[in-house]
C-alpha cells in the first residue's frame, strides 16, 4: 500500500492506494503527525510520495521519511513519460503527476485541465510526451478580482447559473466568471483538437466535477487524478 500527498494552494488530500484501487481519500487543510501515525497503523502503508505547490514541507512529513522509503516528487525524480517543458524544475508538481495520471489511465491524447485555486490545462500525447500547458485564474480568483480591483462591483459568492446572461450585477458577474471558464474549456478542447487531432479531456482538482456538469462537451472527470499520478510514478521508482 503507498501514502500518496498532494498538497494544493489551499487543501491537502491524502490517499492510500493499492494496486490502483483507492482504499482512504481525505481532503483538509491541516494534517498532524498523530493523523499520520493513525493512518500507518489503519492501513501499514510502505511507501510514500509528496506533491506541493508550497515552498515548505508540512510537519508531518520528516515523520513519514523515517518510517517508510519516501519521495518527495521533483523535476530529478524520474517519471514514466517525457517532460518537454523547457524549464522542468519550475513545472507545478501537480501538474506533471496530473499528466502521468492521465497517460496511465486513458488511452490516446489527452487534455488535462485542473480546475482549483488556479486552472491548470495540460496536454500529453498518447506516447507520453508531455508538451506543455497554460495557467489562469480559478473561479474563486475571478470572483475575488473582480470586486477587489474595481470600486462598484460587489462581492459575490457562486451558485449554479440558471441562464446564460445575468439579469442583475450579481448574476453578470457570476456567469461571467462561471461561464467564462466554462468557454474557456471548450475553446481549448476545439482548438487542441484542431492542431493535435482527437482528444480526451479530462477535469481534475477541487472544481473538476462542478465545471464536469456545465461543460457541453464530453469529458472525464476524475478528482483524484494528481493522486493516482502520484501513486504510479511512486510504483515506477
Amino acid at each position: 500500500m503507498n501514502l500518496c500527498i498532494d498538497i494544493g494552494n489551499t487543501f491537502i488530500k491524502i490517499a492510500i492506494i493499492k494496486n490502483e484501487d483507492l482504499l482512504f481519500f481525505k481532503s483538509q487543510k491541516k494534517w498532524l503527525v498523530r493523523d499520520i501515525k493513525n493512518l500507518k497503523k489503519k492501513f501499514n502503508f510502505q511507501k510514500a510520495i509528496i506533491s506541493t505547490v508550497r515552498k515548505s514541507l508540512p510537519r508531518f512529513w520528516p515523520f513519514i521519511e523515517k518510517t517508510v522509503p519516501s519521495y518527495n516528487l521533483d523535476h530529478k525524480l524520474p517519471i514514466p513519460i517525457k517532460n518537454h517543458y523547457d524549464t522542468p524544475k519550475t513545472l507545478g508538481k501537480d501538474r506533471i503527476a496530473a499528466a502521468v495520471g492521465a497517460f496511465k489511465a486513458y488511452k490516446g491524447n489527452n487534455l488535462v485541465i485542473d480546475i482549483g485555486t488556479c486552472i491548470t490545462i495540460d496536454y500529453i500525447d498518447k506516447k507520453g510526451n508531455y508538451w506543455g500547458g497554460n495557467i489562469s485564474p480559478g473561479i474563486e480568483l475571478r470572483l475575488k478580482a473582480m470586486h477587489q480591483f474595481t470600486a462598484n462591483l460587489p462581492s459575490v459568492r457562486r451558485k449554479t447559473p440558471k441562464i446564460m446572461l445575468g439579469t442583475n450585477t450579481v448574476n453578470a458577474i457570476n456567469n461571467g466568471a462561471i461561464w467564462g471558464i466554462v468557454t474557456e474549456i471548450e475553446a481549448y478542447k476545439d482548438r487542441i483538437t484542431t492542431k493535435y487531432g482527437r482528444i480526451n479531456v479530462i477535469l481534475t482538482g477541487g472544481d473538476g466535477a462542478f465545471f464536469g456538469d456545465l461543460v457541453n462537451s464530453k469529458i472525464f472527470v476524475n478528482t483524484n487524478l494528481v493522486l493516482f499520478g502520484l501513486n504510479e510514478i511512486l510504483v515506477y521508482q
